[in-house]
């Protein structure tokens, strides 16, 4: 009867074993690059730039949304000033609408106004027909646009369209048109002595 084979001897177990125990140490290139000065230097160096590119980019993406931000605001800025705005023109218009509705009523009766009242440019008003059966148109005292003051007559110049009032107005003596009191002392007549002042037409044919 056979026996059975003994097991192989380790070799601590045999004193006559001079070979040593073997390990497996894995040693890849990035360990071998790792211990190379020059290479770790251009990792390092790499690095570096990377970083910066990164930051600079960083930088200019911040400026992007802050030049962004900024034409926003400015715009929502726009919007706002238009609506702002948008009343005000408004106003405006409705101003000019009055104002040129109470001067069309002003400029449309200064004819019957020079019909029936005669400027000395003194603030004094003469009635031209006494009648008091003659419908003279009504007036009502008003600040005037010439010599801001509350005036019963409003007018516009015959040669210069200029704003009068009594207080600075003359009636030409032949057509009666009103005529303003620069106008009168430019025709040669000064104001103080304007006892016969002349319109422009009348100016050519009269004098």
């Amino acid at each position: 009867m056979e026996g059975k084979p003994l097991k192989r001897m380790r070799s601590d177990d045999d004193e006559s074993n001079n070979n040593t125990t073997q390990s497996k140490v894995w040693v890849n290139e990035k360990i071998n690059d790792s211990r190379d000065p020059e290479k770790m230097k251009a990792v390092h160096d790499k690095t570096t730039k990377m970083l910066f590119k990164a930051a600079a980019n960083l930088d200019a993406n911040n400026k992007e949304t802050a030049s962004t931000k900024d034409e926003a605001c400015s715009q929502q800025q726009q919007q706002q000033q238009q609506q702002q705005q948008q009343p005000q023109q408004q106003q405006q218009q409705q101003q000019q609408q009055q104002q040129q509705q109470q001067l069309a009523p002003v400029a449309a009766s200064s004819h019957n106004l020079c019909e029936q009242y005669q400027l000395i440019g003194d603030g004094n008003i003469i009635l031209r027909d006494m009648n008091p059966d003659v419908a003279n148109p009504g007036l009502e005292r008003r600040l005037s646009n010439c010599c801001q003051r509350p005036t019963l007559i409003r007018g516009t110049c015959v040669n210069c369209t200029f704003d009068l009032c009594e207080e600075c107005g003359y009636s030409c003596v032949e057509c009666s048109q009103f005529i303003c009191r620069t106008c009168v002392t430019l025709f040669g007549n000064r104001p103080e002595e304007a006892e016969h002042p002349l319109c422009e037409v009348c100016q050519m044919f009269v004098a």
